[in-house]
Formats: C-alpha cells, structure tokens, sequence
C-alpha cells in the first residue's frame, strides 16, 4: 500500500501554494509509504505521492508517474494481481515497459482503455489517473473497498487524500458532520460516503469520480453478484472453492520483499497460512494473545496450526500496561474516529509483523462471504425462535450482559436476541449492525438523530444480508481497521477472500452451502477439512476482541479524569452534554457497566480526534 493526495484544479494552473499544501498532506501521510515522496505539478494537477515499495524497488518505479509522452500520469496506492496477464496483453498491443511494477502496466492499462479498464482489474486500489491534454482527472477505488479514497469538492477545486489527515491543510475550513457523529456513535465508525468532516466524502467501492472541466461524474462500476446458482452441485461448490482460495492466495505471494501472515488460530486465517506455507519456506505468522485473560486470548489455538504448518510463529501476550504506554499512538493513528477496539490488537499484531516483513496476509473478508458471524446465526434464528427460546428469554427478563466474560456475553446477546425477533428487514440488519443504542446517544449528544443510510438489498434472506455486510461493515470497519493501523507501522496486509472472482462465486451459492445446522462457512470448511488440526474446524465463533472495560475501568483511570470529561471543556466545544457525560462515566464504575466501556472509547477516540483537528 501507499499514499495519494492531490488537487484538481477547474480551470488554470496550480500555485506555488498548492503545491505546499499538498506537500503538508503527504507528511501527514508519510508512514504510508516512507521509502520515497513525490510531488508534481502537472497540469492543472498537482500529483502526491507516499510510495511503500513492494513490486520492482527500484527508484524508476517511484511516483507520480508518467508515460514516455507525459500526457498521461498516475498516482496508485495499492497492487494489482493480475497484472502479468493485463502485460502480456499490452506487449501484444505493442506497449514497452521500462518497469517491472505493476503501477506502469496499470498506467499503460487505462491509456488503452480508458475507464473501462478499470472493471478489468483484479486487486486492491485507489489511484488518481490524470489526462493532461484532456485535461480529465479519474479517481478511482476497487470493487471491495479495501483502499481508502476521499475527496472534497470546493468551488475552484477537487481535493483528494488517501486520510482524513492531509485535508487538514488542503481545506480552508471545516466543520463537524452531525449526521456522521451520530453514526459513529451507532456503529463506532462513520460509514461511506460521509466522514466526519461536513466539506469530505468517501469514494465509495466499486466506484470512481471523473472531472473534466467542471463536470463531475460519479459512476458505480461494479456490484456484488446477487442472483443464486441453485443449480450447481454441493461437490463441485466445495471443489470450486478451494480451488478459488488457493489462487487467491497464491497470487498474493508474489512481492519483492518479505511476506508472512496473520495468524489468529481462527478458521480463515489458518487456512490461509496453511496454503502459504506450502508455497514458502520458514513462513512467518504472527498471532496475539492478552496476558492474564483466557476468555480473550486464543493464541492456544494460533499455536497448534503454527506447529501443524511448520511455520515460524510469533506470538505476541498483550497486558495493560503496555497498551497504556503507547494509548497516544494508537490514539493518533486513527484518521477519523474509529472506536472498533479491536484497532488497538492490530495495532500491536502490524507493529510485531513489520519488525521482520512488510507484507502481510489475512484472512478477512471469510465472515462476510461464508456467513460466520454469530449475528448470521442470530438473524436466521430469529425468524423461526421456537417455542422454548422464547420461554428461556422471558425468564432472563431484564438480566443486563457485557462482553467482559463468557457468561456476561451470553447475557448480552440473549438480551440483544430478545429485541431482534421483534424487528423486521432492513430494521434487524441495522440492529445487529449496532453498538451504541439510541437512547445512549440522545443523552451523550446535543444533537442526535437516526441515521439516514440505505442498503442497496431489499429482501430479508442470508444472501442479502451478506451482500450488506459486503458493502457497509466491511469497508466501513474491518478493512478500515486493517489499512489504519497496518498503514501505522508501513505494512501492507493483502485479503485473498476478497478476491474479486472468489467473491463473485460464492454470493452466487445457495444459502445452505453456507449456513446449515446453525453452523456456518459449511462450503469452507468442507473445502479445506483435513488441513488444519479438527479442533479449528469444531471450535465456536469468537471474534476478534479486546478486554476493553477491564483496560479502561482498571488501568485507565488517568485517561477517564482528563480535560475531556470537564464541565469547563464540554461547554466551549458544545457538541456533548456534561449530565451525559458523567451518567457515562458513573456506569463505568458501577456493578452493571453494560456496554459503557465501548461508549466510553469512542468517547475518547472521538476527542483526541477533534482535539488534532482543533489545534489548526
């Protein structure tokens, strides 16, 4: 991965001042891509550039980069698979390359054709392709999702960013979403097209932005693929899918520096480093663990595939007080608001990776394709509850739950179960996709209203609910999650099952390849049975999470006594409400915390965010 940042000018050529305040931006960007920084006006463009080197390290691979004419240039944060093939085709249309990178095959990709080329790409990416004779600039991300791309559009310009950070000296002003705040403290992160910031928007996946002139055009290239084969065989489904895997993962070895994996003793991750390893000697594989608590700590698990696969572990035991020492990193890393506590364990787990790699496999994206979830489970339960299920809630009544233990947790999704049954689609996808509830919110916040956000499926089936995760968790938390705190420490992480033609197979499956029995990623496991020890396959769904409300109540104390909790403080910014604020903190403390260490972080992570931005 890389950085881009630029500007786009309607008429007219960039000033000296532009070109410094896209210079400001890429030091904002500069753990992206440390090995080299380019900047260029070109045009009525100036072209950023923070360049990680993955693929052809040499110094003639650096950015922005231009064609022999210099009529065309690009700026590309990302890798493209398939670019070998997409090469040889090119060399047959008579093309010469003066690379091995992939960043010129693309290049030379879309001079021969244009935007639709870009639906022809397999891989990850977010570029800024630049036309100097038609003076047309094209912004672009890839079908998933998993790059970031933002944009602002003024009255003299478009700006660009691969972060929320550099339009901190790119924009005039700026001014707090509403809209967004409230989302963010729904969901713990502000999903696309909104960010935080009034004047900023997210590309979304699967589409780009032109600009030529004046004109905008914004256009959705791809969609997931919704329409079921039920006609295809469960033999041949499982076949496909290992096949599928197996060429995900091996297409994304391929890299000029050193490449390891993540390896949580999960189902997916564990598959693929079980098919990496097979592919590379003394594999590298890196899994964390929190010293002290069992119930979070799976490293056991990561342990005994590691031996299985014969890999070179490194097993990192998390504790408090290292988390605390560096809270003001992790803290500052985020370019937005984002309170996934789970950041904070990528946060370490990139940290570990990049002290021996600088690429990384993963096994994200498996849970929203194969249905792994435990609220995949719970959405199908819940239409059919039982007569039984039923009785055992009424008789928990009002018993209150919180992840802090497995009996705690228990509570808390029964509780959360109690309230699902009653709702219908799309309301029970935005519940189970929901942390922070409403009346939370309405006290914390001054200004609080419900989201105004749409899913683009409208039928109440696993398949859409899936294609949903797809195209609002994923790339708005999983991915997000991975490419900050990744990105943090200079490490790229690839994601095999968000390869686009494994993708594009599976959504086509029937439901109960995926989910049978109250199991789930049936097709997956079948496709890989034998691989990996039986207990990864047996074991129960647990998610990549972090003893957040033991952190914050026991060892963060200092953190909850801040000016950011003072009366004083809350008036002059006057966006939360000081009662909200202490009735948050008393639950913390109290004997019944419920959810209030989750609300409590995005509390802190949204005011070291602001209190970044205010210091301009």
């Amino acid at each position: 991965m890389c950085g881009i940042i630029g500007i786009k000018l309607f008429q007219g050529e960039p000033k000296k001042s532009d070109q410094t305040r896209v210079g400001k931006g890429l030091e904002t960007q500069s753990h992206r891509g440390p090995d080299s920084t380019g900047l260029k006006i070109i045009g009525s463009t100036v072209l950023g550039h923070n360049r990680l080197s993955i693929i052809d390290l040499k110094e003639r691979s650096n950015q922005p980069f231009q064609d022999k004419t210099e009529r065309y240039s690009i700026v590309f944060n990302g890798e493209i698979y398939n670019y070998p093939e997409l090469k040889n085709d090119l060399l047959e249309k008579g093309f010469t390359f003066e690379t091995s990178s992939d960043t010129e095959v693309l290049l030379y990709h879309l001079i021969q054709n244009g935007v639709n080329g870009i639906d022809n790409l397999d891989g990850c990416f977010a570029f800024a392709f630049y036309d100097s004779l038609e003076d047309e600039l094209i912004l672009a991300r890839d079908h998933m999702g998993i790059n970031p791309l933002l944009f602002s559009i003024q009255e003299k310009e478009v700006l660009y960013a691969s972060e929320l950070h550099g339009f901190k000296y790119l924009l005039p002003n700026w001014s707090i979403n509403t809209e967004a705040l409230n989302d963010y403290f729904k969901f713990t992160y502000v999903p696309a097209p909104k960010t935080m910031l009034n004047e900023v928007q997210k590309l979304l996946p699967g589409h780009y932005l032109k600009i030529k002139g004046k004109d905008l055009d914004m256009v959705n290239y791809y969609q997931p693929k919704s329409k079921l084969d039920n006609e295809i065989k469960y033999d041949a489904a499982v076949k496909k899918t290992k096949k599928l895997v197996e060429r995900a993962v091996i297409k994304r070895m391929n890299a000029d520096v050193p490449l390891g994996t993540f390896l949580s003793g999960g189902l997916d991750s564990s598959i693929v480093s079980a098919i990496a390893a097979d592919f590379k000697s003394e594999l590298n594989t890196y899994s964390i663990g929190f010293k002290g608590n069992n119930y979070f700590d799976e490293s056991e698990f990561a342990k005994k595939v590691a031996d299985r696969i014969k890999s070179v572990h490194h097993a990192i035991q998390l504790e408090d007080v290292n988390v605390l020492s560096n809270l003001k990193d992790v803290l500052d890393s985020f370019d937005e608001p984002f309170a996934d506590s789970s950041a904070i364990a990528m946060y370490f787990l990139s940290e570990k990776a990049k002290q021996n790699l600088t690429v990384c496999l993963s096994g994200d994206g498996a849970d929203e394709l194969f249905a792994g979830y435990n609220k995949h489970k719970a959405f199908l339960k819940s239409q059919r509850p039982g007569v039984m299920l039923q009785v055992a809630l009424k008789i928990i009544g009002n018993l209150s739950g919180s992840r802090n233990g497995k009996v705690a947790n228990k509570l808390r999704q029964l509780n959360k179960f109690k309230i699902l049954i009653t709702k219908k689609w799309p309301d029970n996808y935005w519940f189970l996709a929901s942390f922070i509830d409403s009346e939370t919110r309405k006290s914390l916040l001054k200004e609080s209203n419900e989201s105004d956000l749409q899913l683009k499926v409208g039928n109440e089936s696993l398949s859409d609910f899936l294609i949903a995760d797809q195209q609002f968790v994923l790339p708005n938390d999983m991915l997000k999650k991975v490419d900050v705190m990744s990105m943090r420490h200079s490490l790229e992480v690839r994601t095999p099952f968000l390869d686009r033609e494994l993708v594009d197979f599976v959504n086509t499956l029937p439901e109960n390849y995926k989910f049978e029995n109250g199991i789930g990623k049936r097709v997956l496991r079948d496709a890989f049975q034998g691989m990996l020890p039986d207990e990864i396959f047996t074991r129960s769904k647990k998610g990549f999470e972090v003893p957040l409300h033991e952190w914050i109540s026991k060892s963060w104390n200092e953190i909850i006594q801040n000016k950011w909790f003072e009366a004083e403080f809350l008036q002059k910014q006057n966006i939360f409400r000081f009662n909200g604020v202490e009735s948050l903190k008393k639950s913390l403390f109290s004997n019944n915390p419920g959810e209030s260490a989750i609300v409590v972080w995005a509390y802190i992570v949204f005011q070291n965010w602001y209190s970044r931005w205010a210091e301009k």
